[in-house]
């Protein structure tokens, strides 16, 4: 009698749990991933929905990069505009003319006659052999004047009065004036844009003497 009851027992929970699997194995399905939402079609006539755009995310690499037309040359061509050859730069020419004489650069101060130093009518031998007995120029240079422009050039005078100190220990003095000329023609190179020396026409003279002030 006892075995009969257990044996009922057993039969009920394997009912139970029979039942229990059913249940588990019928219930719903799980849901598949949600599909990313696409935007809708705007119908004809009607505007596009504003788009969400994530701030943080990174721009694209060619969204960084500088439009050809917006990119800075490694090196911008310098044009010397014809205005540059002024008076005060040919007055300064002149200066710097006797300024590299008085530093015996010889070869700066021929630089600076035109045509690579040709203007002088001299060679550079025979241009630096005329300072060989010069000790010092002391220049006093005026105010340019008389500017005019001729077939592509430039030409201006500059006035000059010169004490030059020989090695002998003699001064000897001169007065003129320079003519410079800037090229000013197309195709002209920036260096030939400034002015040079052109001719030059000196000559010498004695200075009064200056009075002696009176004795006591």
């Amino acid at each position: 009698m006892r075995s009969n009851v257990v044996r009922g027992r057993l039969m009920l929970l394997s009912a139970g749990i029979v039942a229990l699997v059913t249940l588990v194995a019928c219930g719903p399905e799980s849901s598949p991933a949600a599909a990313p939402a696409t935007p809708a079609t705007p119908a004809p006539g009607e505007a596009a929905a504003p788009v969400a755009v994530d701030a943080s995310a990174p721009a694209p690499a060619d969204a960084l990069e500088v439009p050809p037309a917006m990119s800075t040359p490694d090196s911008a061509e310098t044009h010397v505009n014809s205005d540059d050859a002024t008076p005060a730069a040919a007055e300064d020419t002149v200066r710097r003319y006797y300024a590299a004489i008085n530093a015996k650069d010889y070869a700066a101060a021929y630089a600076l006659w035109s045509n690579g130093g040709a203007a002088s009518r001299q060679t550079f031998d025979a241009f630096a052999g005329g300072y060989a007995n010069t000790t010092t120029v002391q220049a006093t240079v005026g105010k340019a004047f008389d500017p005019e422009g001729a077939a592509g050039s430039r030409y201006i005078q500059v006035p000059i009065e010169l004490a030059s100190r020989r090695s002998d220990g003699s001064t000897r003095h001169y007065r003129g004036s320079f003519t410079l000329r800037a090229v000013m023609a197309d195709g002209a190179t920036p260096g030939q844009h400034q002015w040079h020396l052109d001719s030059v026409d000196i000559e010498g003279y004695e200075p009064a003497p200056t009075a002696s002030a009176p004795t006591k």
